[in-house]
């Protein structure tokens, strides 16, 4: 399922957006570097927090994170109760259960598990599986239940997992020719899919040099979390925040910013936008 739709082409769609002056902003841009991390699972892994309990402040209606488990270690199962959980692999490869169901993913790959699953994900590639996880609603050790706690639980579910196997497969939208942006999931634009969540992930490739001039999604927050190279995120007012690979920034709802890779090999980064990312709420702005 493709869906090319170029940088013009949008431009028409949204006449009055290309014309308006950037409005005066609030809140701006920020910088998100992962901290060290903490144990998961008695030591099987690690969790460094990006949207959450680290950032009290910026309000978000998921929690969003890297985790880190050795070759050989695994989450142990357990459900999250009423809260969905997307996986996006950066590294590594895993093996990732779904109440009967187990799949294997590699780096670049996706998966997105229903609420309430049994499940646990195992690293079984000769380096560590490293992945960005979304859940939504935000994580709470109250809504986790695992060891004995599992088996007071009424009932069985059985689950499928929606598999994201190539994020070039997704839909393509073509920004000209600096950037690509592939929609990994998107509740609103794969209505077919019936993806229980109400934020959008997508993927995009940004050439050196290259740059994305000022945009401005209405009404949604952004979060971008830089994979390979250094992005920049620059807005009208002067303001510039460097985001290298492995970190992360925050852009609040209705700020105009442009993107640009300042290193010398492509720049690739997943884009949370919550909610979902329509055509229609966003202005690329002139």
């Amino acid at each position: 399922m493709h869906r090319t739709a170029s940088l013009l082409f949008i431009c028409i769609l949204l006449s009055a957006g290309c014309l308006s002056a950037p409005p005066q902003q609030g809140e701006t841009v920020r910088l998100i570097t992962p901290p060290a991390g903490f144990s998961l699972f008695d030591s099987q892994g690690t969790y460094a927090g990006i949207i959450g309990n680290e950032t009290p402040d910026i309000p978000a209606n998921y929690s969003m994170g890297i985790v880190t488990i050795p070759p050989g270690n695994a989450t142990p199962p357990h459900r999250l109760i009423g809260s969905t959980e997307f996986v996006y692999l950066i590294g590594g490869e895993a093996e990732i259960r779904c109440d009967n169901r187990t799949v294997t993913a590699r780096e670049g790959e996706a998966v997105l598990l229903p609420e309430g699953v049994l499940q646990s994900i195992a690293s079984v590639g000769k380096t560590d599986l490293r992945y960005v996880n979304v859940i939504q609603p935000p994580f709470a050790a109250a809504k986790e239940v695992l060891g004995d706690d599992l088996t007071v639980l009424a009932g069985t579910t059985d689950g499928v997992p929606v598999v994201i196997p190539d994020p070039g497969a997704g839909m393509a939208w073509d920004m000209g020719s600096d950037m690509m942006i592939y929609t990994l999931a998107n509740p609103v634009l794969m209505t077919e899919m019936a993806l229980p969540i109400d934020y959008s992930v997508a993927y995009a490739e940004l050439l050196p040099g290259g740059s994305i001039g000022y945009n401005r999604l209405n009404g949604s927050s952004e979060v971008i979390f830089v994979i390979s190279g250094e992005v920049e995120v620059f807005t009208p007012e002067g303001s510039v925040v460097r985001v290298p690979a492995g970190s992360a920034a925050y852009v609040p709802p209705d700020q105009v910013k442009g993107y640009r890779n300042v290193a010398a090999s492509n720049a690739t980064m997943l884009s949370v936008v919550d909610p979902a990312w329509t055509l229609e709420k966003t202005e690329m702005l002139e």
